[in-house]
């Protein structure tokens, strides 16, 4: 007679049970699935380009270079990234302030 009380006890643990990982399963397929259906705008789309718009970037001869269109910086990196020089422009066509 003091089976019946186990084994129903047993039958409602393991029901519990397999709700729970059921409920877990489900929510973790959300959250796998969400950037499917909910993708974050890339930072060139976002707010980055609007403070980095006017950056533009060239490299040659083992030098790279960003130029700033706004105040006509220029600012030059070995290629190890160490900073090298900075110039501004000051007139199209001319030399560089130095």
């Amino acid at each position: 007679m003091s089976t019946a009380p186990l084994n129903n006890t047993v039958v409602r643990i393991d029901r519990y049970t397999k709700t729970i990982l059921t409920l877990i399963a489900m929510l973790l397929a959300v959250i796998a699935l969400k950037p499917l259906y909910q993708p974050q705008v890339a930072m060139a789309q976002g707010e980055a380009q609007a403070d980095y718009g006017h950056i533009q970037f060239s490299y040659s001869g083992g030098e790279a270079a960003f130029f700033d269109t706004r105040s006509g910086d220029v600012w030059t990196h070995d290629n190890a990234g160490h900073f090298s020089k900075h110039y501004k422009v000051n007139h199209w066509g001319k030399d560089l302030d130095r």
